[in-house]
């Protein structure tokens, strides 16, 4: 008998780092709540009115940010200070019953040991290979292992690696059913997150703006949707950019992706999960790395011919994304049938991480 299951997740969200750890541990909240878990948020700090929506059928703890000041001058470190406060929302000795999912490049192997130390279960959800840590199981949708030598923890440790494991909601599942494509031109999505705090999003819009004035490429490009995230701080300059460039649409902060993402033909965006969500549902992607726990995901996919990458957005220019639009519909007839041959992703992962969840308990209440 699995005694009743809590699960906190220990996450932040905010124009700096952006939406993709929150929305990522929603889709696997969201399983494990469908499957009788006790579901529960802890966040450093309140949730802005635009992403609050997101996490809304949740319980959302903020920490305590009054005792951070004298936690912080006894502790000199910030971890431990999130470590100590964390603990004071979710409590302790709730061994056997309680995991705690951190997903958080800021938080590492002392704030994971303090909180296992607690009597808590620790999982870690990591696109990074050489962070150390000290958890239970860690979870990534990259293919490359983790090093067993980066983690404290010893004896019933597991790691979920590989794409069977990547955080995509349902909405997002490939169809089975033959789609005939588009032909003639071609119709755009641009994405790059909640926050697209390096600027991709005016870079693509600048080439879309001189494609549409080279006879030669308005034969290849089509209605073109600009999405801006629910924390991008240039959102009014991106609706003012596109006025009087033919056939372009901008969507405020839609909820989601996938009926955008179904109807397009090629997908503009960064090396987070919205692309991961595109290969699920067999979409071509143009893709520029805009932080370093992208790289890893975007170097394996570019290899395999899966995705077409610009590279690092320092050194992408508006220049380098009209010619990668240009080379990819082009010859886009053999790019997408070869992205549509490769099922690389589906929306299952959260099911499988769930069950493995459950399964420590289960033995560890033998």
């Amino acid at each position: 008998m699995i005694p009743t299951c809590n699960v906190t997740f220990r996450v932040d969200a905010s124009q700096e780092i952006g939406l993709g750890h929150l929305r990522r541990c929603l889709t696997l909240a969201g399983q494990l709540r469908d499957i009788g878990c006790k579901v529960r948020f802890v966040c450093r700090d309140q949730l802005g009115l635009s992403i609050a929506p997101l996490a809304a059928s949740y319980i959302v703890c903020r920490l305590d940010r009054g005792s951070r000041i004298v936690a912080s001058s006894m502790l000199a470190d910030e971890e431990l200070w999130d470590a100590d406060a964390t603990l004071s929302v979710i409590g302790r000795d709730e061994v056997d019953t309680s995991w705690v999912v951190v997903d958080s490049y800021r938080l590492g192997r002392r704030w994971e040991r303090k909180v296992r130390d607690a009597g808590h279960r620790v999982m870690v959800i990591d696109d990074f290979r050489d962070r150390m840590h000290h958890a239970d199981l860690l979870v990534s949708d990259s293919e490359i292992p983790f090093d067993p030598a980066l983690n404290e923890r010893s004896g019933l440790v597991r790691t979920l690696v590989g794409r069977e494991y990547a955080l995509i909601g349902p909405e997002y599942a490939h169809s089975d059913t033959p789609v005939s494509r588009r032909t003639g031109p071609k119709r755009l999505l641009v994405s790059y997150g909640g926050s697209d705090r390096t600027g991709e999003t005016m870079k693509a819009i600048t080439a879309v703006g001189s494609l549409r004035e080279n006879a030669a490429a308005c034969d290849l490009l089509g209605r073109v949707d600009v999405v801006v995230g629910q924390l991008n701080p240039v959102a009014e300059d991106i609706a003012r950019a596109v006025q009087g460039i033919q056939d372009v649409v901008v969507h405020m902060a839609p909820p989601g992706l996938a009926k955008l993402m179904r109807a397009a033909d090629l997908f503009l965006t960064a090396g987070g999960n919205s692309m991961v969500e595109a290969l699920a549902l067999r979409k071509p992607c143009l893709v520029t790395v805009t932080g370093d726990n992208q790289a890893l995901m975007v170097g394996q996919l570019a290899a395999e011919g899966m995705i077409r990458s610009l590279g690092a957005q320092h050194a992408v220019a508006p220049d380098d994304v009209a010619e990668g639009i240009v080379d990819i519909l082009t010859e886009f007839e053999v790019f997408a049938t070869h992205v549509a041959s490769r099922p690389l992703f589906d929306h299952l992962g959260a099911q499988r991480i769930a069950a493995a969840m459950l399964m420590s308990l289960e033995l560890a209440s033998r």
